[in-house]
């Protein structure tokens, strides 16, 4: 389950859909994920990420990727 709602621009705070984009079409500021922190937080605690294997999967809900792992 992906926690990402979507891209939004740096600069000028105008916001895509999740594509593959990195840089905004109107201002060409930077391009940064916006997260659903709220639904993250009820799965994802700092116990929970201790347990897991010391490598970037242990913060699969932060990572802005649809992927099961």
């Amino acid at each position: 389950m992906s926690f990402v709602k979507g891209l939004r621009c740096r600069e000028c705070h105008k916001e895509y859909p999740i594509e593959p984009l990195h840089v905004c079409e109107f201002c060409f500021g930077p391009l940064e994920v916006v997260y659903n922190y709220d639904e993250i937080k009820k799965v994802l605690t700092r116990d929970a990420i201790s347990k897991r294997a010391p490598n970037m999967w242990r913060y699969k809900e932060l990572l802005p990727l649809d992927v099961e792992v």
